[in-house]
């Protein structure tokens, strides 16, 4: 599923325009988005949790020619999945 998936299940249940759909998913979207960016952590209830983690510095080799490259520190995006998410998957 994609976001123009999205856009018309969302559409489709809310009885709201697309256009309109897919502005809500932009909405959301960006606000966790900046929230990461914040370092923020963001949970939906029942579905999961968006934190940022950091990735140290490590010495790594360019696949094409072998060379030694220093790959920097950064931060990476990270989605944790939560109970009600998890029990949809396994239904037990």
């Amino acid at each position: 599923m994609n976001k123009a998936d999205l856009t018309e299940v969302l559409a489709s249940r809310a009885g709201i325009p697309k256009v309109r759909a897919a502005n809500y998913i932009n909405i959301i979207t960006e606000a966790i988005q900046e929230a990461l960016v914040r370092d923020e952590k963001v949970t939906i209830s029942d579905f999961g949790t968006f934190t940022v983690s950091k990735r140290r510095e490590f010495t790594g080799h360019n696949p094409k020619n072998g060379q030694v490259m220093n790959v920097p520190a950064r931060r990476i995006p990270v989605f944790r999945a939560g109970k009600g998410l998890k029990n949809a998957l396994n239904p037990d």
